[in-house]
């Protein structure tokens, strides 16, 4: 099986899409959160290998999660990703530590294991 993924998004139709394109591709999803405490307590709990991450949390932002996470658990891959692209920059990116960012109506046509599996 290929890498152990966390979902981080408030809305519960895109995680069970999110889901569905990763585990296409080969991957486990491990756990799923719908804002920052759940995706906090997910991690610690389940230790995932990548993490997909909105960027538009009810509690937070997905840079600032990316970082969080990343801090708790340096290694994990965290890839971001929005329905609007122009929120992000690639310094903000870079800054929150993932690995980059793919727009959600481009994720269905991107390979995520290049990005998850590191």
């Amino acid at each position: 099986m290929g890498a152990r993924v966390l979902i981080v998004d408030d809305d519960a139709r895109f995680r069970a899409l999110a889901r569905t394109l990763l585990e296409a591709q080969g991957c486990e999803v491990v756990a799923e959160a719908a804002d920052r405490a759940e995706a906090l307590a997910a991690s610690r709990h389940v230790s995932p290998d990548a993490a997909l991450v909105d960027i538009g949390l009810p509690d937070t932002n997905g840079f600032a999660l990316a970082r969080e996470l990343i801090g708790e658990a340096p290694g994990l891959r965290v890839l971001l990703t929005s329905t609007d692209p122009t929120l992000v920059t690639r310094s903000a990116v870079t800054r929150s530590g993932a690995v980059a960012f793919v727009a959600k109506d481009r994720l269905a046509v991107t390979e995520l294991t290049f990005w998850l599996a590191g």
